[in-house]
């Protein structure tokens, strides 16, 4: 055998081999860079979720699953900015859970947790998916509510009450909460409208709680003198003397300032009953405090103004009713604002009893 088959017969299996050992190599490289990208796309998968649940703690009240204050800083700037330059409704409504400290006294703080927590589960079925709930601090929420007028606001406030006044809690007596609806006002800062809704808030609790307040007065972008054929003025001539019954009245002139032009621009009937309710409910609230406010102060003719009060309700009710048929009268509902309403009722039979109420008891007094 010669050199060159010699070299050939022990080089070759030497070189297979060799072969055979770099597609190892080459193999094993190919699994662990594989393996490798397999792991870097689970580690960056779990850095993504936990830089979510991150960003969800952050944001999140842990105890309620409500929005943080954090989150109501940065998303009310936005709404509002939006709310200006589209000339946008938006309402905050302001919301604190009565005598919650009794609670958590008479049946130690996890009950008042999971009152806390209740609460938000029953309001979350009423909320739109645009409206934002905030826990506020302590037993207080607020929400947020964009492309909702002020008596669209009274409505929602409404219906959460409701909400949370018929949930049963197992370690608890009933829940109820008051409420306070500001609607933003253009170039308005932002702590000097939850400060306006937050007077709403007291003004409400000190009527007796487990009830909704406005604050009165117009948002930009509401009905304003000369913007429709139907307009109600306020006049200082129209006024008491006495805080709580024109800040009333002041915001019965905005609501049924709110239904006439609804009317007037044919609003879809949804709309314009949506207006009816939120006024019927807080002319039944005023009379309520109206009522209770002469009663003490000793008003020799409160029988016959509850009677007109009572007149007043079932002409509302009735309208109302109508209206849901499909079968409303504007006309008949535009003299019951404008006539038996605000004219005959606020501006004269009401003028009866304002000396007398301030004189026995003070510009200031609550029912």
């Amino acid at each position: 055998m010669g050199m060159t088959e010699s070299l050939a017969s022990v080089l070759g299996p030497a070189l297979a081999a060799a072969a055979g050992l770099g597609w190892w190599r080459a193999s094993a490289r190919a699994k662990a860079l594989e393996g490798s990208l397999a792991l870097e796309v689970q580690t960056r998968d779990a850095l993504q979720r936990a830089l979510a649940e991150m960003e969800e703690a952050a944001s999140h009240d842990r105890l309620t699953g409500a929005w943080n204050r954090r989150y109501f800083d940065e998303m009310v700037a936005a709404e509002t900015s939006l709310a200006r330059r589209r000339r946008a409704p938006l309402c905050l409504i302001l919301l604190d859970l009565d005598h919650f400290k009794r609670i958590n006294d008479a049946y130690g703080h996890p009950a008042g947790d999971t009152v806390l927590a209740g609460a938000v589960a029953a309001f979350r079925p009423v909320l739109r998916a645009s409206d934002a709930l905030v826990r506020w601090g302590g037993e207080e929420f607020m929400v947020l509510s964009p492309a909702t007028s002020l008596e669209g606001a009274l409505r929602l406030a409404e219906r959460l009450r409701a909400a949370l006044a018929a949930t049963a809690f197992p370690a608890a007596r009933p829940v109820t909460l008051s409420a306070g609806v500001a609607e933003y006002k253009e170039d308005e800062s932002v702590a000097a409208w939850v400060d306006r809704a937050d007077k709403a808030l007291y003004q409400a609790k000190a009527l007796g709680r487990n009830q909704v307040a406005a604050s009165p007065g117009r948002a930009d972008g509401a009905a304003t003198p000369g913007s429709s054929l139907l307009e109600l003025v306020w006049e200082e001539a129209y006024g008491s003397g006495h805080r709580l019954i024109d800040e009333q009245h002041i915001l019965l002139f905005d609501l049924s300032n709110a239904l006439f032009s609804a009317l007037m621009e044919g609003r879809p009937a949804p709309d314009i009953e949506e207006r009816l309710d939120a006024l019927l409910i807080h002319a039944e609230k005023h009379f309520r405090d109206e009522e209770r406010l002469l009663e003490r102060a000793g008003y020799p003719n409160l029988t016959e103004h509850r009677g007109i009060h009572a007149g007043l309700v079932a002409t509302a009710r009735h309208l109302q009713e109508d209206l849901k048929a499909g079968r409303v009268d504007f006309g008949k509902l535009v003299t019951y604002l404008a006539t038996d309403l605000v004219k005959g009722h606020l501006l004269t039979e009401d003028r009866n009893y304002f000396s007398h109420l301030v004189k026995v008891q003070g510009p200031a007094s609550l029912p």
